[in-house]
């Protein structure tokens, strides 16, 4: 957990309302009842810093609104802090109102800056209507299908956007949510680039020989660009864009961003694959198409070939 002078996990979990934020968040803390996480409904947040709870709060004007807003996710960092523990928090990206040309954002300058991890609750836009319809703790207005789907996917590239602009990492979760927050919560908590280091180190420490075997050598070699000229990545992507699961190539617009060859881009990377293999039931089918189109360069081949034959190379 994070010590005074770090920053805090605080886990953001996104979604257009009615995607069952609150639900999930209920059950996470039932799940995750430990002392170093704390669970946040942020609405709630925000009306116990207004003079007059949620009533008064509608009637402020934007820039006060903004200020509790601020308040707000700044009140719970220093309760991270003051704690040494990690957060996750329910929020708001943006309102939409059915019939307007673009939804009205409500996210601060202070969320992108306190958030380190944001989760966005993908549910069919079938299902986020009936949830609307059957919610009957407050009341919420009738939205057609097309639109909770243009919300959600404005919603999403937005919030893709400014995670790789501020370096927080950001995914993709489908239904069944719990078991998969929960994992993804835990190895947030848990995660440092120093760990990961540890964890590659012991994993190359079982690969490597014995002080009895008779290798001598061991040739370490790329993968892309170097044994093959052909960028798996970019073919894994592509396939995945002739099924409908993307517009580009994911890679390419997180490596030029910000966040750059960073650890936390390669985070996200793994972030990435993983939202795709939850989503998606050709997640295998899709790699071992990429792994038959790929070719070897000759050169590597033949060095490889002979490299079989030998005992004390590997």
């Amino acid at each position: 957990m994070a010590t005074p002078k770090e920053k805090p996990i605080v886990v953001g979990l996104y979604g257009v309302p009615g995607s069952g934020k609150t639900y999930l968040l209920q059950h996470l803390q039932k799940e995750l009842c430990l002392e170093e996480i704390k669970f946040y409904e942020g609405s709630e947040v925000i009306v116990s810093l207004t003079t007059g709870g949620l009533d008064a709060f509608r009637r402020l004007d934007e820039q006060e609104k903004l200020r509790i807003r601020q308040l707000a996710i700044s009140r719970i960092r220093q309760e991270c802090l003051d704690n040494r523990c990690a957060a996750v928090v329910t929020g708001h990206f943006m309102f939409w109102p059915e019939g307007q040309v673009s939804g009205e954002p409500v996210y601060t300058q202070k969320d992108l800056e306190i958030y380190t991890h944001i989760l966005y609750l993908d549910v069919p836009a079938s299902e986020v209507r009936k949830q609307r319809q059957n919610d009957t703790s407050r009341s919420r207005p009738a939205l057609s299908i097309e639109h909770l789907e243009k919300w959600q996917a404005e919603e999403k590239a937005q919030i893709r956007r400014l995670c790789y602009s501020n370096r927080i990492l950001f995914s993709v979760v489908s239904p069944p949510f719990l078991d998969r927050v929960q994992e993804l919560i835990r190895d947030f908590c848990r995660h440092t680039e120093q760990r990961n280091i540890n964890l590659a180190k012991e994993k190359l420490d079982s690969l490597l020989p014995s002080a009895s075997s008779s290798l001598e050598t061991i040739l370490i070699m790329d993968g892309d660009k170097t044994l093959s000229a052909e960028d798996t990545g970019s073919m894994f992507w592509s396939m995945c864009r002739k099924s409908g699961a993307t517009e580009e190539c994911p890679l390419k617009r997180l490596f030029s961003s910000p966040m750059e060859y960073s650890h936390t881009a390669f985070r996200q990377a793994s972030l990435l694959y993983e939202d795709r293999n939850s989503g998606e039931g050709d997640y295998e089918d899709v790699c071992e198409e990429v792994a038959t189109k790929a070719s070897i360069y000759p050169e590597f081949l033949l060095l490889l070939k002979q490299i079989e034959v030998q005992q004390h190379v590997q």
